[in-house]
């Protein structure tokens, strides 16, 4: 069963600027080794191109280092890979949809308000957010409204949680003040 192994910490933007977060998922085969590949997961939720094969390992350890090693040029230039397959991977199931979504329930304990936090800039936002668990964060996006089209979340890395908490609230902050 395929799962997900790591999260990479690039982005790529494609020639038509279709934005993509990249992980690296794997499955142990049936001689106990691991392989690896690579998922570009676009922003608006549709298929995710995924390399072949990149890595047979002999541990999942292996693979995760083997995957936290990887370098920008070498994500790039598998993306090209990915995408020159013209469609998307279908013999494997995505890492990413595997994710079961968490609960996003309000809070009901005190927490400092996102849009007070803004008000103290944006670095001291991001570091008060950082200290926060996955849980918290998705509870806080609930508790505040920040994600009304209710799109899953479930895909993006906890950094990528904190920058959609600043982003929202700065769109809405602007909205509400009448900025476009």
């Amino acid at each position: 069963m395929s799962e997900l192994i790591v999260d990479l910490p690039y982005r790529i933007i494609d020639s038509i600027g279709d934005e993509f977060y990249v992980s690296v998922a794997g499955e142990t085969r049936a001689d106990g080794q691991w392989e690896g590949w690579l998922e570009y997961v676009p922003l608006d939720e549709s298929d995710p191109l995924l390399t072949p094969t990149e890595t047979t390992q002999s541990t999942r350890a292996a693979l995760v280092r083997w995957a936290e090693a990887l370098t920008e040029t070498y994500v790039q230039g598998a993306f090209e890979r990915a995408a020159a397959a013209a469609a998307p991977v279908r013999s494997r199931v995505v890492a990413r949809q595997m994710v079961e979504e968490p609960v996003t329930t309000p809070m009901t304990e005190p927490f400092p308000d996102p849009f007070q936090l803004f008000d103290i800039g944006r670095v001291a936002m991001r570091a008060r957010l950082s200290a926060l668990t996955r849980a918290r964060l998705l509870s806080l996006i609930a508790s505040y409204g920040l994600n009304p089209p209710g799109k899953s979340l479930a895909w993006l890395t906890d950094r990528q949680l904190v920058t959609f908490i600043v982003t929202a609230v700065e769109a809405q902050s602007r909205s509400r003040n009448g900025r476009a």
